[in-house]
């Protein structure tokens, strides 16, 4: 078997498909760091099964799939196909060509084939198990495997040896086994738990079975002697019922004799009183007219006054306007006169307004020619300040040109400076790097010391460890124990949540009719629920109300009438029994009304209603069948309520006794057949046990994470410190090789301090040429600055002469303005005149018109006063002729009334009669109504009989009368039946359900202890097989140890040119799970543990191991990733002589970068990156020319 080629797409660096074939013999792949090489072992140990993303060199596993590049999209999936040539049969399956696929989706999905057909991860670890090729075999050493040998920690050696010795696949096996093991011995306790439990529950059932049998036989004849009781007690009050009729009938005769009296009597009354009414009709309509006379009387004088007011109004309006008249005409002879005056005025302003226009012109031209003379003068300013401008310009250029060379200069010096402090730098650092190789060679020494520290610190992390391991057993026992408690809970809430769904303990009917509501969709919206599901009840008050309610506990609440219609045909159509129905629509009941004092008296607890809890929906369902009960905590209690309100009222105690209306006592000890309420109570409290237990569990499973934690968190530092260790060997070299990098430091400080002092010459010789440069620029500036002075004296003069024309100027432009000021103001007040000349006009004339209007409404006024004076004569008049109608309407009224007085005496006499007919109908009424109250309470007292037999024996009366049989002696019989009874109450509490629970509990109870049987002989069979396998495994890994130490031996001589090493077991009492001691003596040296080796002698000893396990179980291809990395020239010479010892059996892929180790192989691959971030494959044979790449 060999590994034949590999197909890539998607994984890592590798975007494209990419296969490489491989052939027999010795494969090189090389290429520069970071181009991918060491992808193509991780994609062979990824599609071998490899789940560690850390081994894989991610973060997480998603890493493997191509992630994209600047140019490229990232893919979905990475797929992975590794071919084997399996001729020789070494793979056990019937194929000549084996190929192994994994293929992995962004979804974390993962794929796996073998020759195209899909398997678990589990089937390609088997397929490889014992040949060295998987997950954790040696055909796959990268410095990873080579790190692992040289771990302080030797358990992390075993794998190798396991997987050459061949028994990972027994330890697999045993695994396998051990797991099914603890499962079966989870089983067998737990179902061990569940026996205990039965068998607790077997003897009690088996017991209450016996014990119902009796109950269900003496029942029996209760119910035959009960029934013939109460038919016998039904007969009696039929006959009472047919007597009450009777007597109600002749009562109803003579009530309708003196009804008919009566309604002759009322005709006679009716007539008197219908009289009366016209009569009082009359009155009331002359008393009307007389009251209409007497208002239009007050109408009239009202008018008579408002007419007086009027003409008052008149005279004194007249008077106003003749005084506003004559104060207009004062007026208008004033604003006339104020009119002529201001005419006057507006003439004398224009004269004056002309001559000021004309001065305004004048000045305005003088204005215009100054600014000429300024603006000319402006121009010339500013050319003669361009040519400063211009000086200044070159002035600054040559000063720029100076400050530059004398910038450079100053670097020449600096750079003169700078070379010398150079010069003494290197210098001083030969004496420097003489004493850094000094410290480093004592820091090398303290590394050694650190390295006892480190170990010292390893045993005490490795004790801690231990001691959360113990822990974490002890917490595991706790947890089984929770599991097994809270498995208990859930059997028993189970068992009583399956009485409960079944309705158990409900009346036959009442069951029938919630199994068919569960089942059957015409009763799913027309049935609440039962009452006992519809209250919760405290554990105080449970007993009091369940025998309060007593069969109302099973009765049934719809929304209405109509609901419970249907549901009682539906019950009687398919004969499931009789039920008792509470329909919400019309269920009405006050509730007793007790008083605070009364409740305190009498240590009254509160109404049965009161100490329930329910929905308010179900409030008046509550209030019937509760309301008027009290409850009270003892019997004493109880009759002392009962006296109180006249045993009117229900009176149950805490213990279940009761005091009846009418006085009855009922109590003594109770069955507990139907506790309905109390099975529900028990559900809730162990459902609340169920959850704190789970919550007990969850805080014990936080405690178990917490401590495998901080054993993990052990874990890692003590591999830390064993890193810690191995990075103490590496700072040693790196230290040697520094110490050589210093010399060579030296020799490079001689060469530059040679070329900083030709440097120096050159600068001074530059310096020179400068100082001439500096002269020359520094004439040249003054010369300028000359000149620029010249001209600034010139403009200076200009600009005072230019400043004195702009006063000149400024004082025409006010001159000017304040002319302009004054026309404006004329103007204006011209304007202003003529405007208040036109208003005056207007209001003389609106006054005018006011005259002629208020001498109009004066006319007008006077006019009207001759009107209002003929008004209030004719409303005198009328007034008096109203006076004399109101007389003769007074007299029409008094003779009315004593016509009615006459009226009003036979009313009276007509009443008396009436009165005694309709108190002798009342009388007779009140007898009819006593008969009705008998006939009522005897229907009641029948009804309840009805009642009894439905609930109690599920019988109609007509079904009972079929078993009707005569009873010589009805005391004997009712005594017989007490009797009966108490024989009951001697069997105490009653579980009817328990005869067939019984039989069911011991029939599960065989089929458990033959499960329990199964289990143990399955339990030591599995002992038996892990025994044989862990006996197998130690004969077969001791013979494969001892083998490959012989070899190792041999291969460490070779390799190291003399010298002995050998592997050693921890603890031979523990062969399968002790740690393996790796010693080794170099030439010349003492036997010594690996840690104090150094880095080379430690990579080739950890190399000669690989290749002992390699000679004493070859696999059949070994993939080596650069593990020739740490090897010295020497060295890769001996790894490369031995390697061609072992092509005959084992096919190698070697990823290197060593020209030596590419010497020997027969084909070469490498790995560029053409495409930044894309892998790509170059190949080329070497059988035949292997001289040529070595040279």
């Amino acid at each position: 078997m060999h590994l034949k080629k590999i197909s890539i797409q998607g994984f890592k660096s590798f975007a494209d498909k990419t296969e490489i074939e491989f052939k027999e013999g010795v494969t090189a792949i090389v290429g520069p760091n970071g181009s991918g090489k060491s992808n193509i072992a991780d994609a062979v140990r990824w599609v071998l099964g490899e789940q560690s993303v850390k081994s894989l060199r991610g973060s997480k596993m998603e890493d493997v799939i191509f992630s994209g590049t600047d140019k490229r999209k990232a893919l979905g999936y990475a797929e992975v196909t590794i071919t084997f040539d399996n001729a020789d049969g070494v793979i056990p399956v019937d194929f000549q060509e084996v190929a192994i696929t994994r293929r992995m989706f962004r979804s974390g999905e993962s794929e796996y084939y073998i020759n195209k057909r899909s398997c678990r991860l589990k089937d390609v670890r088997e397929l490889f198990m014992d040949t060295g090729v998987g997950k954790e075999g040696y055909s796959i050493i990268g410095q990873g495997r080579i790190d692992e040998i040289l771990s302080t920690k030797p358990e992390d050696r075993r794998n190798i040896f396991e997987e050459a010795a061949g028994i990972v696949k027994y330890k697999s096996k045993k695994f396998e086994a051990e797991r099914k093991l603890e499962k079966t011995d989870t089983n067998l306790v737990r179902i061990k738990d569940i026996i205990g439990e039965l068998e607790g529950q077997y003897n009690n059932l088996k017991e209450q079975s016996d014990k119902a049998k009796v109950y269900i036989d003496i029942s029996n004849r209760v119910r035959e002697l009960e029934v013939n009781l109460m038919i016998r007690k039904a007969e009696g009050l039929r006959e009472e019922i047919n007597r009450c009729y009777q007597e109600k009938e002749n009562i109803q005769k003579r009530i309708d004799e003196l009804e008919a009296e009566k309604n002759r009597i009322d005709e006679d009354f009716q007539i008197i009183r219908e009289n009366m009414e016209a009569k009082d009709q009359d009155i009331e309509n002359v008393r009307r007219v007389r009251e209409d006379i007497i208002a239009e009387i007050n109408n009239k004088r009202n008018q008579l006054t408002l007419l007086e007011e009027s003409r008052k109004f008149y005279i004194k309006d007249a008077e106003r306007l003749l005084n506003e008249v004559e104060e207009l005409n004062s007026r208008y002879n004033k604003l006339r006169e104020d009119k002529n005056q201001l005419s006057s005025t507006s003439s004398i302003s224009k004269e004056e307004l002309d001559i000021l226009k004309e001065d305004y012109r004048l000045k305005s031209i003088r204005l215009e020619e100054l600014s000429e003379a300024i603006r000319k003068k402006e121009k010339e300013i500013e050319l003669e300040k361009d040519k400063i401008i211009a000086l200044y310009n070159t002035i600054a250029e040559r000063k720029s040109k100076f400050d530059s060379i004398n910038s450079f200069k100053n670097n020449i010096t600096k750079r003169i400076n700078q070379v010398e402090k150079e010069i003494e730098q290197l210098s001083e650092s030969r004496e420097l790097e003489k004493k850094i190789i000094k410290d480093m060679e004592e820091k090398e020494a303290a590394k050694k010391e650190e390295l006892v520290a480190v170990n010292k610190a390893l045993v005490n992390l490795k004790l801690e460890e231990e001691k959360y391991r113990n822990e974490l057993d002890n917490l595991y026992k706790l947890i089984n124990q929770s599991k097994i408690d809270l498995q208990g809970k859930i059997t028993n809430y189970n068992l009583l949540k399956n009485m409960e769904e079944d309705f158990e303990g409900y009346y036959k009917s009442v069951r029938n009719l919630m199994l068919a509501y569960k089942e059957d969709k015409l009763l799913k919206d027309r049935l609440i629920g039962i009452v006992a599901d519809l209250i919760k009840v405290d554990t105080k008050y449970e007993k009091a109300i369940e025998v309060a309610l007593g069969g109302s506990l099973q009765n049934v609440v719809t929304k209405d009438e109509d609901d419970a219609k249907f549901i009682i045909n539906y019950l009687r159509d398919r004969k499931l029994g009789r039920v008792t129905f509470l329909p919400l629509s019309t269920i009405k009941m006050k509730p007793a009304n007790i008083n605070s004092r009364d409740r305190e008296d009498y240590n009254i607890i509160g109404l049965a209603s009161e100490l329930v809890q329910y929905d308010s929906v179900y409030k008046n369902i509550i209030e019937f069948l509760l309301g008027r009960t009290i409850v009270v905590e003892n019997i004493d209690h109880a009759t002392r309520v009962a006296k109180r309100f006249n045993y009117f009222y229900k009176v149950v105690t805490l213990d279940g006794d009761i005091v009846n209306p009418g006085g009855s006592i009922t109590g003594g000890s109770l069955p507990k057949v139907n506790n309905l309420l109390n099975r529900r109570y028990r559900i809730e409290s162990i459902k609340k046990d169920i959850n704190q237990l789970s919550k007990a569990q969850s805080e014990l499973e936080k405690k178990k994470s917490m401590l495998k934690s901080q054993i993990d968190e052990c874990s890692n530092k003590i591999k830390m410190k064993e890193n810690e260790l191995q990075l103490i060997n590496i700072e040693t070299i790196r230290m040697e090789n520094e110490i050589n990098k210093h010399k060579s430091e030296l020799e490079r400080n001689d060469e530059t301090i040679l070329k900083y002092r030709e440097e120096i010459n050159k600068l001074i010789q530059e310096l020179k040429s400068i100082d001439e440069d500096e002269i020359k620029i520094n004439e040249e500036i003054k010369i300028l600055a000359d000149k620029r002075e010249s001209i600034e004296r010139e403009i200076s003069e200009s600009i005072k002469a230019f400043e004195e024309s702009k006063k000149v100027l400024e004082e025409v432009k006010k001159e000017v303005t304040d002319i302009k000021i004054k026309i404006n103001t004329m103007e204006n007040k011209m304007a202003n005149n003529e405007e208040r000349i036109q208003m005056a006009e207007l209001e003389l004339k609106a006054i005018m018109d006011s005259i002629d209007a208020k001498r109009n409404e004066r006319e007008q006024n006077l006019k009207s006063i001759e009107k209002v004076s003929e008004d209030i004569l004719l409303v005198n008049e009328e007034i008096q002729d109203l006076i004399r109608k109101k007389e003769e309407k007074e007299k029409e009224l008094a003779s009315l009334k004593e016509e009615k007085d006459l009226l009003m005496k036979d009313y009276y006499l007509i009443q008396s009669k009436l009165k005694d007919i309709l108190d002798e109908i009342k009388r007779q009424e009140n007898l009819k109504n006593s008969c009705s109250i008998k006939e009522t309470k005897y229907i009641t007292q029948l009804d309840n009989i009805y009642q009894k037999l439905e609930e109690e024996y599920e019988l109609s009366y007509d079904e009972a009368v079929k078993l009707r049989v005569e009873l010589e002696d009805i005391k004997e019989a009712e005594s017989m039946v007490k009797n009966l009874k108490e024989e009951i109450r001697k069997l105490g509490t009653v579980y009817l359900d328990s005869i067939e629970e019984f039989k069911k509990i011991k029939e599960r109870l065989e089929f458990l202890r033959k499960q329990h049987e199964d289990l143990l002989n399955a339990k030591n069979d599995l002992i038996k097989v892990i025994d044989d396998m862990e006996e197998k495994m130690k004969v077969q890994f001791i013979e494969y140890f001892r083998i490959i130490d012989d070899e190792f031996n041999v291969i460490f001589n070779k390799l190291f040119n003399g010298g002995k090493a050998s592997i050693e077991l921890e603890d031979e009492d523990d062969i399968l799970n002790c740690g393996i001691e790796i010693k080794v003596q170099p030439p010349g040296k003492k036997l010594q543990n690996l840690n104090l080796l150094s880095g080379g002698e430690r990579s080739l000893t950890a190399v000669a191991l690989l290749f002992a396990v390699l000679k004493v179980k070859p696999t059949p291809f070994c993939i080596l990733d650069e593990i020739d990395a740490a090897l010295d020239e020497a060295n890769i010479g001996k790894y490369t002589n031995y390697l061609m010892e072992l092509i005959e059996e084992t096919q190698f892929i070697i990823i290197t970068h060593r020209k030596k180790t590419m010497e020997i192989a027969d084909a070469l691959y490498g790995v560029t990156m053409e495409e930044e971030g894309i892998s790509k494959i170059v190949s080329v044979k070497l059988t035949d020319n292997k001289g040529d790449i070595a040279s």
